[in-house]
């Protein structure tokens, strides 16, 4: 099953059971309808009842094969590329061919004659094949596109990871050996916590978590740091009473929470705190339940360009992508005093 599905995301015929699909195949069919009734008459001696009959029979024909493709794509996945092209030519010619028959044989009063005139058919066969090549080609090429761009953003992402995860492992450390000469037995305390939150972090690589194991990661990273900052750290978790049902990249929450702790609040005297918030946004679109996660954290109204921010934003927006396409949005909040990031995230159940 895992093997026919991941045939199935990689072929390059799309799912065309959609409504979009369909509306943009009708208005591309009106389209060449339009083109074919210009090249028979000019602008102005338009001939509207030919452009409705000819409409018709396009739309008969587009239809039908874009149905009988979207059944069979499952079929054709499992074929190599030379036969699931042969097949899905041959669908096209063969629908053609029996709406052009059918209409020969039920609409004689279109000044077709009653004897079949196969020099017609075999026209309309042709400008179906031509047109239906031109889609395929086009299909597949995107398909290798967009194939090529989803394997480029997994090598930059492995090799963010690869990148993400020594660096909050050595930051970790240095945290606990801070406190090694202050408080052996509580730097022996957190060895323990720590031990126990690189199990979740040395994970695959690609892996996708619960949203709710992700805070949860954040939350044990933060009592690390709480440890080491004392008083100078305060934290605020405004969490709803049960946590979306959300797949996200694994290291989502973490770097972005190290960036508030080394950019914002470390460099202050007194300290400052941090607020993270979960809440469903105020605005829903196309009826899609989507929830705000806000990480809040003081800082110096000092304007000085820090790295940190620079680097770790376009990398998670580049996870976020990889996931969740145009439908997770991250953007940024800055004052004189406070830094927020907000990364809007839509709910999938299950």
């Amino acid at each position: 099953m895992n093997i026919h599905n991941k045939k199935l995301e990689t072929f390059f015929l799309p799912d065309l059971c959609n409504v979009r699909a369909v509306f943009v195949l009708i208005l591309l069919s009106e389209a060449l309808v339009t083109a074919l009734i210009l090249v028979e008459s000019s602008v102005v001696a338009f001939q509207w009842e030919r452009f409705a009959t000819v409409s018709y029979f396009v739309q008969w024909v587009a239809l039908l094969s874009v149905a009988l493709l979207c059944q069979s794509r499952k079929f054709m996945a499992r074929l190599a590329l030379p036969w699931a092209v042969c097949w899905a030519m041959s669908l096209l010619m063969l629908v053609c061919f029996s709406i052009s028959l059918a209409t020969e044989a039920i609409f004689p009063f279109l000044g077709l004659g009653y004897e079949i005139n196969w020099s017609w058919i075999l026209r309309n066969i042709l400008i179906s094949a031509i047109f239906g090549a031109m889609g395929l080609r086009y299909f597949y090429v995107q398909s290798q596109w967009r194939l090529k761009s989803q394997a480029e953003l997994s090598s930059r992402l492995q090799a963010l990871q690869a990148r993400i995860r020594p660096h909050f492992f050595f930051n970790s450390l240095n945290t606990v050996a801070s406190l090694i000469a202050i408080d052996p037995e509580k730097a022996e305390n957190m060895l323990v916590d720590l031990s126990s939150l690189f199990r979740v972090v040395l994970k695959d690589q690609d892996a996708q978590v619960d949203l709710a194991a992700e805070i949860e990661l954040g939350r044990r990273y933060l009592n690390i740091e709480q440890e080491r900052l004392g008083d100078r750290l305060k934290l605020e978790w405004q969490l709803p009473s049960e946590i979306p049902k959300i797949q996200v990249p694994q290291l989502l929450l973490q770097p972005l929470l190290e960036n508030s702790i080394y950019h914002g609040i470390q460099p202050l005297i007194d300290g400052g705190k941090i607020i993270i918030h979960l809440k469903p946004e105020e605005t829903v679109k196309n009826k899609e339940k989507r929830w705000s996660l806000i990480i809040e954290n003081d800082k110096s109204d000092c304007d000085v360009k820090r790295n940190g921010h620079q680097i770790s934003l376009p990398n998670i927006a580049m996870r976020l992508e990889a996931v969740f396409a145009d439908k997770a949005v991250l953007s940024i909040e800055e004052t004189a005093n406070q830094y927020r990031v907000i990364i809007g995230l839509p709910e999938y159940n299950g």
